[in-house]
């Protein structure tokens, strides 16, 4: 890595947050596009999740080769959640992101999203454009979200309407927004909720002159492995949005301080509507009915019904992936 330059005095520090666990591997690759950031003026905090596989010697040379980079570690695998938290305890930037431990950055990300923060004051997020990759190819691109109306209330409406892989998430925003949005709570939709409640407090934007790169699969792509890693009841991954849902709906109501600028009457109002929005009906549908169908196919015959619930699946929107992910067997993926 190369030397550090001095930051110019008017560039404000930036803290980056990467949690992770057992990724010594991809870590090196998020922390590069990190450290090489247009951007100077950064700190980037790594919260290490009691790892095993050498990540804890790596953290150990990044902070001798670079002084921006600081390191926690836990004794114990607390799981993603309390991770995530521990990163947004520990960083002290005025301005704040985070960033998977096996996703990159284009080198002009921060100062990207840092300008279009800074040129309005009012704004919560900026972030790029969230690329999905297999491997070195861009499987997709993320859905570009702009959330930029005046009332709080639309604004989180719009978001939940349109939030499919929320790489909003990764967006920087000020420090004041995630003190409001935090801690975040260990349910499912968490990563919604947080970016919800960010949104009630300001402006969104997706930027197109910048990028992310996320790799895909991980944890969240399969709700069955996302409650285990969660230590969640099982039932809830038969009805995730549900579960999601309930929890919009218990934030806006009564239980999130980042609506508290709101009325009653309007948190009275957009409680139910919220929640609705962040149903995901055919996706719902899926997950309620695909255990019988994939019990089924583990019949004589059944094979047949499988497919043609596959075929069904499909024409009714479902991706190939989804609906090719049949949950019997297999270990939730590395928690964070």
């Amino acid at each position: 890595m190369s030397a550090r330059r001095p930051p110019a005095r008017h560039e404000p520090l930036v803290s980056v947050g990467i949690p992770t666990y057992n990724r010594a591997e991809t870590l090196s690759r998020a922390v590069q596009s990190v450290l090489a950031q247009t951007h100077r003026n950064l700190e980037l905090v790594i919260s290490d999740n009691a790892s095993v596989d050498g990540t804890a010697e790596l953290c150990r040379s990044l902070m001798e080769r670079d002084a921006r980079v600081r390191c926690l570690r836990a004794s114990v695998n607390r799981g993603p959640t309390a991770n995530f938290n521990a990163v947004f305890e520990h960083m002290r930037g005025e301005y704040v992101m985070v960033l998977s431990d096996d996703d990159w950055l284009d080198c002009n990300y921060i100062e990207t999203c840092l300008s279009a923060l800074r040129a309005h004051p009012g704004r919560a997020i900026a972030c790029g454009v969230a690329r999905y990759v297999r491997g070195s190819e861009v499987v997709k691109t993320g859905r570009q979200i702009q959330l930029t109306d005046a009332s709080p209330a639309r604004r989180v409406l719009f978001y939940l309407r349109q939030v499919d892989e929320n790489g909003i998430f990764y967006g920087v925003m000020p420090a004041e927004v995630l003190r409001c949005a935090a801690p975040m709570r260990n349910v499912l939709g968490n990563d919604w909720l947080h970016v919800a409640s960010a949104v009630a407090r300001g402006t969104a934007v997706t930027l197109a002159e910048t990028s992310v790169r996320r790799e895909l699969g991980g944890t969240s792509a399969d709700f069955r492995k996302l409650t285990r890693t969660l230590g969640l009841p099982r039932w809830q991954a038969r009805i995730p949005h549900l579960v999601i849902a309930w929890h919009v709906f218990a934030d806006i109501g009564w239980r999130a301080s980042a609506y508290g600028d709101l009325s009653w009457q309007v948190r009275l109002r957009l409680a139910p509507a919220a929640a609705l929005a962040a149903i995901r009906w055919r996706s719902l549908s899926w997950h309620v009915t695909m255990p019988a169908f994939a019990a089924l196919s583990r019949r004589p015959r059944g094979q047949l019904l499988w497919r043609g619930f596959l075929a069904l699946a499909r024409l009714a929107g479902r991706s190939d992936s989804q609906a090719d992910q049949v949950p019997v067997g297999g270990e939730p993926d590395r928690s964070r």
